[in-house]
């Protein structure tokens, strides 16, 4: 069977996500949205479903309720995106250029800082993979990535996802560094979209394209409840590999 790039990282991203884990995605997420259901409906069918904009996948009747769980420690993983991430996992959401007079000015954080902080695991996911995207340096930190390991066991960045190539931090200098690339992707082509000096293995892993079981639910059963949420995207994007 044939997939999308919007398949590809919905399928790795879900493979991520554990049974009985809490899992939060926020506002105008329709890919960590779709990989979160997927994950429900196969390996994790315990797994607590946050998802919002959806009242069947929304436990809080004010998002403060969502603020305080987080704040206590309680929320497993969450989805993160943001117009530039760079080279060590720090997230702008909030201005291109300087922040004083930006060359664009963008929606801001929505509490991006406090959830990259006190969730366990982070997510982070860009659906492209461009230059501009993932610069050296972000021009405004909107989420830090923090230390590699915190005692507390939050705040953990499990890696970078997207279409062409999965990332993850260096124990060593902390820096992102190739994991997997997408099937028939080179490390070079990789390279040549990515803004930082990117590390590698001269043969990285490969990332695992869906299976015939994940795109027929992906098609179907999470179609369907994506349908309800994300109406276009779930039209768009899911079923037309």
């Amino acid at each position: 069977m044939n997939w999308t790039p919007a398949e590809l990282l919905i399928c790795t991203l879900s493979r991520r996500l554990r049974d009985r884990e809490t899992v939060v995605v926020g506002n105008f997420s329709p890919v960590p949205a779709a990989a979160a259901l997927l994950a429900q409906a196969s390996h994790a069918p315990r797994a607590e479903i946050c998802i919002l904009g959806d009242e069947r996948n929304w436990p809080y009747e004010e998002a403060q309720q969502l603020y305080d769980a987080v704040q206590r420690g309680e929320a497993d993983v969450f989805f993160l995106s943001g117009a530039q991430i760079d080279a060590y996992g720090n997230v702008n959401l909030h201005a291109i250029g300087r922040y004083e007079s930006p060359e664009v000015r963008l929606p801001g954080g929505a509490g991006a800082a406090l959830f990259y902080y006190r969730c366990k695991r982070i997510l982070l996911f860009k659906t492209d993979h461009r230059p501009r995207g993932f610069p050296e340096r972000v021009d405004f930190i909107s989420a830090h990535a923090g230390p590699e390991y915190r005692q507390d066991g939050l705040g953990q960045l499990d890696g970078v996802y997207t279409p062409l190539a999965v990332m993850r931090r260096s124990p060593h200098t902390g820096r992102l560094r190739l994991a997997a690339a997408a099937p028939d992707t080179t490390v070079q082509d990789i390279r040549q979209r990515t803004g930082f000096e990117l590390e590698s293995e001269p043969e990285p892993e490969r990332m695992e394209p869906p299976s015939r079981e994940e795109l027929q639910l992906l098609r179907g059963l999470v179609k369907d409840k994506m349908t309800g949420i994300y109406p276009r995207f779930a039209k768009e994007e899911l079923g037309n590999g």
